[in-house]
């Protein structure tokens, strides 16, 4: 699924910005969460303080057949890596835990695998779609099982940075 594969009434609906707000903390340790309306990152804006592209959208990620919908530029989805998804009893929530390791300068050893993120995502089903978008969307620092997956992962990658940087 494509963020252009959907119906315009969608895109619409979820620029609403008292119906689809997202609680989000942009990470790497910052010392403040906000709210945020969707269509930041759904539409490019007309003027903007800063220079975006539509890599800087968002756009479906799918993790385990499920299609998310989170507040992650397109330009970070090569760096994201799914870590443990629970789905809710009924299927209309799910949660997810990843990491993100855009950022390289924060991913220099394994034992940076414990920065991560927490996604909270409710099934949408309007219109003829239905996905699941991120409502919470929080940096998380990841423990226990979950920091293992993750320095196996950060360890793959490390090892193959410099195959990366050469190419």
């Amino acid at each position: 699924m494509k963020l252009t594969d959907l119906p315009q009434d969608v895109l619409d609906d979820l620029c609403q910005d008292r119906q689809w707000r997202l609680d989000i903390d942009p990470g790497f340790d910052s010392k403040h969460e906000f709210w945020m309306a969707w269509h930041h990152f759904l539409k490019l804006p007309e003027q903007s303080y800063f220079e975006r592209s539509e890599d800087s959208l968002a756009d479906f990620l799918t993790v385990e057949e499920y299609n998310l919908l989170l507040p992650v530029p397109r330009s970070h989805h090569a760096s994201i890596h799914p870590i443990r998804l629970i789905p809710s009893a009924d299927q209309q929530t799910l949660t997810l835990f990843l990491q993100d390791s855009y950022h390289r300068d924060w991913f220099t050893k394994p034992s940076d695998a414990r920065y991560g993120f927490l996604a909270i995502c409710d099934r949408y089903q309007k219109f003829g779609c239905d996905f699941y978008l991120a409502s919470y969307y929080h940096f998380s620092y990841l423990i226990g099982k979950d920091y293992e997956v993750a320095v196996g992962i950060l360890t793959q990658k490390l090892g193959q940075l410099p195959q990366l940087m050469s190419d």
